[in-house]
């Protein structure tokens, strides 16, 4: 009866734990947008605002520019270059998103949220950015978000 009593104790516990580590993992929709806004805000303070988002499109532009054409694994490299030059707090918040998984449609959706953010961003940018857009990574998703890119493509459409 002892071991009857002891086994059923240990699958309820077994049962238990694993359903509260379900919940845990189990991340709401208000959570992703805290996590997205303070991204975008820590993106201003780390790229926008000293200068390290424009060097990268300028970079893009020159090396676009360039008549033995550019490959990816160029610009690629542009790119990891300039989020290795980032701030510790912008990138413990990207990785997370991407730890999430979440699709470059999901940020949008959430992103747009903050057009706000965006227009601060545009402002502090200066100068407009003359790179294509192309959003295959989340990264690129959301440089492409700061660009109106998809309001671009849009317009392109009508």
């Amino acid at each position: 009866m002892r071991k009857l009593l002891l086994f059923l104790s240990i699958i309820a516990f077994v049962g238990l734990s694993s359903c509260s580590k379900d919940e845990v993992t189990e991340i709401s929709q208000e959570e992703k947008e805290l996590l997205v806004k303070q991204m975008i805000i820590e993106f201003n303070n780390s790229a926008v605002v000293t200068g390290k988002l424009q060097n990268y499109f300028d970079s893009v532009a020159e090396l676009k520019s360039q008549e033995n054409g550019t490959s990816e694994d160029e610009l690629e490299a542009l790119l990891q270059k300039f989020l290795g030059d980032q701030t510790q707090a912008f990138l413990d918040l990207y990785y997370q998103l991407e730890d999430m998984n979440m699709t470059g449609e999901e940020f949008l959706s959430i992103a747009h949220l903050f057009n706000d953010l965006r227009l601060q961003i545009t402002a502090n940018l200066g100068k407009s950015s003359e790179t294509e857009c192309n959003g295959t990574s989340l990264l690129n998703t959301f440089l492409d978000w700061i660009r109106y890119c998809e309001a671009q493509e849009s317009e392109a459409a009508e």
